[in-house]
């Protein structure tokens, strides 16, 4: 077993750790917040090495999104049922996570890749901080949770808009390549 599967575990594993200590934990909800944030650096760090390192596997293709959309799952539920953040909050990223993965089976089954952008890392970064502020500060400051409510709102919006635009920008120069490869009989 690879150091990254060791440390995708250790995240799911950390998963009903954290819910359980936030149904016991009062507010403000230190000790599940810092929880995430070790959850969040595992995510990190297994990707780290495991692209450094060259130990990339099947297997931690599988558990590394399960694992990270358990995490997030949690957390937003979690948030959700102690009235922490609002309904609209859970339904957008809800929305966008359900996006993404029906395009990835759309692009997987059309054998084709988007890659990550700029907007999707930084939406990764706002959301996150924003789970963090909402969880351990949000209870003291009403404006910070707002800003941070709306800048994870626009930053998913960003992604999800940008995603689109990428695919269709592939799509478009895919079927030039096509036109030129049928009128020559070859692929230029």
């Amino acid at each position: 077993m690879t150091i990254p599967n060791i440390l995708t575990i250790a995240r799911l594993c950390l998963v009903p750790v954290f819910i359980a200590v936030f149904i016991l934990e009062g507010q403000p909800k230190t000790l599940s917040g810092l929880i995430f944030i070790l959850a969040s650096a595992t995510d990190v760090l297994d990707g780290y090495i495991a692209r450094k390192f060259n130990q990339t596997s099947k297997t931690g293709q599988l558990l590394d999104p399960l694992a990270d959309k358990l995490m997030q799952i949690s957390v937003v539920v979690s948030m959700l049922f102690a009235k922490m953040v609002p309904t609209w909050f859970v339904l957008v990223l809800a929305i966008k996570e359900v996006l993404m993965i029906c395009g990835g089976i759309f692009l997987y089954i059309r054998k084709t890749f988007v890659k990550s952008n700029i907007f999707g890392k930084t939406n990764t970064v706002i959301v996150f901080c924003a789970m963090v502020i909402l969880l351990m500060f949000s209870e003291s400051n009403e404006t910070l949770k707002d800003v941070m409510l709306g800048m994870a709102l626009g930053t998913n919006i960003a992604a999800i808009v940008s995603y689109a635009y990428l695919y269709f920008l592939q799509q478009k120069k895919f079927k030039k390549y096509i036109g030129k490869q049928d009128d020559k009989g070859v692929a230029e």
